[in-house]
């Protein structure tokens, strides 16, 4: 099925597409998910079930309404709660397939290594802390791996897929032995922004280095030979200023951070705040502005959580219930990944449209917004059309349940 398909505003293609992607009836028994085979009968309805109560952002109550409007079944909002609940781990599964579909590999290549980018997002609710892990591909502007966890397990470049000879570009988080390990053991390389003191730095005769020793003077940078401790291959130290109007903001938000923990910032860390570290095993042949160029390609995978936030609402976590809010992130996180494909059709579409090389590149905000918006009304449309009893049907499920006290709206409508 082309991808074009996924734009026609209608359930079935984009259940085309998924189903392309796993067996949903066969993995929805393996993992639990679809036990009884009563009103909801396959996966499918499963699955639009977590995406009705995820990314659309219905209440339970609204999803058995919903599910009921869009031909699916009359359920009640208990039997909505009841098969959400066991869904998490068929949901995992199911990411993990449609991010395997959707990864472009080889592509962005710098030294005949593929450029990805490492990073990860704390979600907070009023249930709990969760941690999104992931990798991103610059080049497609699309995640290659997602990983759900609890705020507990802390980031590492493992958590998500290592291709074979990637390029990993990773912020302070990073700056792990472990982390270094990982990415040359993939037959790979590393561009990782460090702290002044974050890690344990040598000379090549094993003597200590402080990298506040030798600061750049001007705008070009300086490099070091450096090792660290218990690392045996030789890494560059490549540090830069930042712009002062940058580097004040830091040194502000240095502070801030200092203040709130309860601790004084010591002139060394205010003096790092203007400079930015980086480490990498890339050889020579690639220059210190080269390096601090791809590290500056980060920022792309902020911009990518900033969509998922400001966009999908992925922050917007309601579910107290820990079963509830891992099924409700893991919805998000696959409709996240096919806005990601649809958007992509739709830059493509642009492209034909117009046809010529030199038109104006479409935003990517504005196309994953649009393609978002196609997704919902996809997820929601109504696979027949609306009956009398279709609608009586829907209200039922909206009422409020048996209350002494009657509702202040009713007393103020005229008999």
């Amino acid at each position: 099925m082309q991808a074009a398909s996924l734009l026609d505003g209608r359930w079935q293609p984009v259940l085309a597409w998924l189903s392309r992607v796993a067996d949903l009836d066969a993995t929805a028994r393996r993992f639990g998910a679809l036990v009884r085979v009563r009103k909801l009968r396959d996966g499918a309805s499963l699955l639009r079930l977590a995406l009705l109560y995820g990314p659309c952002g219905l209440s339970l109550r609204a999803v058995a309404a919903a599910a009921g409007d869009v031909g699916m079944a009359a359920l009640s909002d208990k039997a909505v709660l009841g098969r959400l609940r066991r869904m998490s781990d068929w949901l995992e599964f199911l990411l993990g397939q449609v991010l395997a579909q959707a990864r472009v590999a080889g592509d962005g290549a710098v030294s005949g290594r593929a450029v990805r980018l490492v990073d990860g997002t704390v979600i907070r609710g009023p249930g709990g802390t969760w941690r999104v892990h992931a990798r991103y591909n610059p080049t497609s502007g699309c995640f290659d791996d997602l990983v759900l966890t609890s705020d507990k397990t802390a980031e590492a470049v493992s958590r998500t897929v290592i291709a074979l000879g990637d390029l990993l570009i990773s912020d302070r988080g990073y700056a792990r032995v472990r982390d270094f390990q990982a990415a040359l053991a993939a037959g790979g390389g590393f561009i990782t922004r460090i702290g002044w003191r974050a890690l344990r730095l040598r000379t090549l005769d094993g003597q200590p280095f402080d990298p506040l020793a030798d600061l750049p003077q001007d705008e070009q940078p300086v490099e070091h030979r450096v090792r660290v401790h218990r690392f045996a291959p030789v890494l560059r130290l490549v540090i830069a200023q930042i712009p002062d109007a940058k580097a004040a903001k830091q040194r502000r938000r240095v502070e801030r951070r200092a203040a709130r923990s309860g601790h004084q910032i010591t002139d060394q860390t205010r003096l790092a705040a203007g400079y930015v570290m980086l480490v990498t095993a890339l050889p020579d042949s690639l220059s210190a502005t080269t390096v601090l160029a791809l590290y500056r390609m980060r920022w792309q995978i902020e911009l990518a959580f900033k969509r998922l936030k400001s966009l999908g609402h992925i922050d917007a976590l309601p579910c107290r219930d820990e079963q509830l809010a891992r099924v409700w992130l893991l919805a998000h996180l696959i409709a996240a990944v096919i806005t990601e494909r649809m958007a992509a059709a739709l830059d493509t579409a642009c492209h034909a449209s117009r046809g010529s090389a030199n038109h104006r590149p479409a935003s990517p905000w504005r196309l994953w917004e649009t393609a978002r918006h196609i997704l919902l009304a996809a997820i929601m449309a109504p696979t027949r059309r609306r009956s009398r009893s279709t609608l009586a049907k829907v209200r039922e499920r909206l009422t409020e349940g048996k209350r002494q006290r009657s509702l202040q709206a009713q007393q103020l409508q005229p008999a």
